[in-house]
């Protein structure tokens, strides 16, 4: 009615680091072609790093460290009975 005109394509990938993608479209509303260029780049949430790791290692440390306190604890506390 208001002579406009909507149209969607979509494409399902996995984009990797360092790929280029671009989407040219053509329309005679246009003078001439518009060119959209893509980089993928990497981001914070694409790589997880060393944190994690890092993390699960000291809680693991800990946790190891809490048991030997306690059996040490236990071993002593019957010695004293």
């Amino acid at each position: 009615e208001d002579l406009t005109f909507t149209q969607i394509s979509r494409l399902q990938f996995t984009p990797q680091l360092g790929d280029i993608y671009s989407c040219a479209v053509q329309h005679l509303a246009l003078t001439e072609p518009l060119t959209k260029i893509y980089e993928v780049e990497a981001s914070a949430h694409s790589d997880p790093g060393v944190g994690p790791s890092v993390f699960c290692g000291v809680g693991l440390t800990l946790g190891l460290l809490g048991v030997a306190a306690g059996t040490f604890f236990l071993v002593k506390g019957n010695e004293c009975s």
